[in-house]
């Protein structure tokens, strides 16, 4: 594989429901993603985190553009995972240097993102094959990104295609997390199960306070629940009624990463984003590692069509999980393929076609581009 060409788009579209966390607000939403294409004519598309901060999409375009595509371009590789390795230790002293370590893995994502698809169509076989022995050919999903106001009529859209499992922000204050959790319990009813996301929001006895509470709600998963300074005491959460799921935000670093160390961690869910801080070579890497543990591996992802995209490929390699999906109306997920996500009894197919499946659709994607 030798690349002769890449560009670098950035889309931008306001949302009418701004998306709350409790360490930020998204009024709008933006995507960057990176297309390769090789001496052959074959296109790969990689998606790089962008959610925060707001000008995160302008500086990860201009790194793309600056630094990543002139390394690229003419280059040949044999192994995507040691090109990856070799790309990774080239860009990380200055990274280093420059205290900017998470947008730099951010980048090296999207790049080796774009590689695989790259691949995969150079060998005409869907991504997960490529990756994966026996994958599923589809993934259930649940709904993520509930917030307060809880959009009800999404919910019940989910429902009605079959989605049994949707996953709650608190972190906004007991009074009114507590309402939303009684609100969406009620709502459900027996129809869905329910998970949690703090955002790295509570100190470790707030944490504490809350599992009986969850517990006695059936939450399924209780995820990243403590503020950065307190993540030493995760261990102490554990055997509470409630799993403790997390690792989106553990930089696994291509260049140097401990996969057994990380896999280590006291979680029962593991949670990489191959958008944000793990490469999929090592989210494959990870998921043995894990298993091997007795633990579960549901990959995570907040974004746009291609990232969500290549996230359902390698959840199908992963056994009986749950692939996240946002349920806030995101035109960048739903807009930017010529087909779009389909939801049958709370699955999606993953297309028999090569690469990621899924076609990019550049007239839509031309109207949206940011100047």
């Amino acid at each position: 594989m030798k690349i002769k060409d890449a560009r670098v788009y950035h889309l931008c579209v306001p949302i009418e429901n701004p998306v709350k966390t409790s360490f930020g607000v998204m009024d709008s939403r933006h995507a960057v993603f990176i297309v390769l294409e090789d001496t052959d004519g074959h296109q790969g598309v990689g998606e790089s985190w962008v959610n925060f901060p707001t000008w995160a999409a302008w500086g990860r375009t201009l790194a793309l553009e600056k630094g990543y595509i002139p390394y690229l371009i003419d280059q040949k590789m044999e192994d995507i995972a040691s090109f990856v390795v070799d790309m990774s230790e080239a860009f990380r002293g200055p990274a280093l240097q420059s205290g900017t370590m998470g947008p730099y893995l951010q980048a090296v994502c999207a790049v080796e993102m774009a590689l695989w698809d790259l691949a995969a169509k150079m060998e005409s076989v869907p991504l997960n094959r490529l990756l994966f022995k026996k994958p599923a050919s589809s993934v259930r999903v649940y709904g993520s990104g509930v917030n307060s106001p809880i959009p009800w009529d999404v919910i019940d859209e989910y429902l009605d295609r079959g989605v049994e499992l949707f996953k709650l922000k608190l972190g906004f204050g007991r009074d009114e997390d507590m309402r939303n959790l009684e609100h969406m319990s009620r709502h459900l009813g027996n129809s869905a199960r329910i998970a949690v996301d703090a955002n790295r929001r509570w100190s470790i006895e707030e944490a504490l306070e809350w599992l009986d509470v969850l517990r006695d709600f059936g939450v399924q998963w209780l995820e990243e629940p403590l503020k950065v300074e307190d993540e030493d005491k995760l261990s102490l959460l554990h055997d509470k009624g409630v799993r403790i799921a997390g690792a989106e935000n553990i930089m696994m670093d291509p260049a140097g990463c401990d996969i057994e160390r990380v896999a280590d961690w006291p979680l029962d869910i593991f949670q990489p984003d191959i958008t944000k801080y793990c490469c999929i070579h090592d989210a494959i890497r990870l998921l043995k590692a894990v298993n091997d543990r007795g633990k579960r591996l549901f990959p995570h992802f907040l974004g746009s069509a291609p990232g969500q995209a290549a996230s359902l490929h390698l959840a199908s390699g992963c056994g009986d999980v749950f692939m996240e999906l946002d349920v806030n109306r995101n035109p960048l997920r739903t807009g930017l393929f010529r087909k779009t996500f389909d939801i049958r009894d709370g699955a999606i197919q993953i297309p028999d076609a090569p690469g990621i499946g899924w076609e990019l659709d550049f007239e839509v994607i031309g109207k949206l581009l940011r100047e």
